[in-house]
């Protein structure tokens, strides 16, 4: 494949800090929503 890195660079994730701000998407349990079915 031309143009593709023959090395993996990963100095953006060394630190802890740093793959907080590069990862792509953590879902957590506080992010969903809950169904609320209302019955008359």
């Amino acid at each position: 494949m031309p143009g593709f890195p023959t090395t993996r660079l990963r100095r953006l994730r060394r630190t802890a800090g740093l793959r907080r701000l590069v990862r792509e998407s953590r879902l957590d349990r506080s992010q969903l929503l809950w169904p609320l079915f209302i019955a008359e």
